[in-house]
């Protein structure tokens, strides 16, 4: 495990197969921008694609066995700025952002314990997580067997004090928290329709110390589209879901399809999606709402990275680049810029709007399994720096002493010159 301002799955090893298309791609992209440096077209090449881009590793070292699942941004209870991760191992850890300290860590017991269930014509026989999520005082994952840990930190890092363990349906493939309220999230995978629930409200049935059916009901529970034109069920398949708004009460959310459909929930409206499109040819993997503009960027597992209008579900760009599937996907701020890693192992920045250029790749060395964005560490355009620039050299200039003496109208020696021109 690294993290290198952003969580890493771990493997360091590099075939020679993948050497030589790295190279094959940098001798086609240095070609292509001396084809163009006639035309005074500026290519992102090689070379000049790290010009003002930092990478460094945060913490860790090279470990699969401690390989980030999944990992939330978050404030400690001190208000440090941290990284919630949830390993591979079971492991759940708050690191500070800032010296890569480890804060907190709990273990889930018996995660690696051997198990074989059978669910969708396929056999489950390892956990990982599908999900974290995270505030001050608390934090929640979810597996893919279904099981939902809402927890505080307590005093004691293994304590399951003040701890919720619900279980759901197995084969989950993604959970959710909304950003307002981290209690309430939400879950939805292969034959497993999206449900919202509220962790503070729905309490477990059985004991405290271990995962049962909870005891309330969800917020939100959604209905399977109806049949198709051959009359038959459209199977279920979940692959990602986020929350548009701050609605906690009746949320409206967005969800991907491992059948290629973007679809959009309204819990106050209907339990069906009240909208439905179609936007891709390929699985849907990722989907990411823009917080500044009605927008949506998903991506595919063929390396396709696009954005979509929420209001018609129209496809208005895509981002160009990208070799193989996309894992994490992630949005500046002011929503001028997204960044995407996945597994060609490049961390790449990209403009959100206008000609969606590539503004900096970074090769991390390891497969990408996480992106977050860092917010308290705003960028500044190249104005404000030229600008700070003129400050400090203006600030480094010495004062002239103000004199006290009056100043003569006249100089002398121009006045003896003038003469003598005469």
């Amino acid at each position: 495990m690294v993290i290198t301002r952003l969580g890493v799955d771990a493997d360091s090893k590099i075939s020679l197969l993948e050497a030589q298309i790295k190279a094959a791609k940098k001798v086609r992209a240095d070609a292509k921008a001396k084809a163009n440096a006639k035309k005074g077209e500026v290519v992102v090449t090689e070379d000049n694609i790290l010009a003002g881009t930092d990478v460094w590793n945060l913490h860790g070292a090279v470990n699969r066995d401690l390989a980030i699942q999944h990992m939330y941004a978050s404030n400690w209870r001190s208000g440090e700025s941290t990284l919630v991760v949830a390993r591979k191992n079971g492991a759940v850890e708050v690191v500070s952002k800032d010296s890569g300290e480890s804060l907190y860590t709990f273990s889930e017991p018996e995660f690696n314990a051997p198990f074989s269930v059978k669910s969708n014509g396929k056999t489950i026989s390892d956990r990982r997580y599908v999900g974290i999520g995270a505030s001050d005082n608390h934090f929640i994952t979810a597996t893919n067997m279904g099981e939902v840990r809402y927890q505080s930190y307590g005093d004691d890092e293994q304590s399951d004090s003040a701890a919720t363990l619900l279980r759901l349906q197995i084969d989950a493939c993604k959970m959710r928290v909304h950003d307002k309220r981290a209690s309430i999230f939400a879950v939805g995978g292969r034959e497993q329709e999206l449900t919202v629930w509220d962790a503070e409200t729905a309490k477990s049935a059985g004991s405290s110390t271990e995962f049962s059916k909870p005891s309330g009901t969800p917020i939100f529970k959604s209905k399977n589209v109806g049949h198709d034109f051959l009359d038959m069920r459209v199977p279920v398949w979940i692959t990602d879901m986020q929350f548009i708004d701050d609605n906690t009460t009746n949320p409206t959310i967005a969800v991907s399809t491992g059948y290629k459909q973007i679809r959009i929930y309204d819990a106050k409206a209907k339990q069906r999606p009240v909208h439905d499109w179609e936007v891709s040819k390929h699985l849907i993997n990722h989907i990411l709402v823009s917080h500044a503009k009605p927008e949506l960027f998903f991506s595919d597992n063929e390396g396709n990275l696009q954005k979509m209008d929420l209001r018609t579900g129209r496809i208005i760009g895509g981002y160009k680049g990208i070799a193989g599937a996309v894992k994490a996907i992630a949005l500046s701020e002011d929503g001028t810029k997204v960044a995407a890693a996945g597994l060609d192992r490049f961390l790449r920045v990209y403009e959100a709007d206008g000609m969606h250029r590539m503004l900096h790749r970074a090769y991390i060395k390891q497969r990408v399994s996480q992106v977050v964005w860092d917010w308290e560490h705003r960028d500044v355009n190249q104005e404000e720096i030229d600008q700070l620039d003129a400050d400090s050299i203006w600030e480094s200039m010495p004062k002239l002493e103000s004199s006290t003496e009056p100043k003569k109208k006249g100089s002398s020696k121009r006045k003896a010159i003038a003469v003598s021109e005469d």
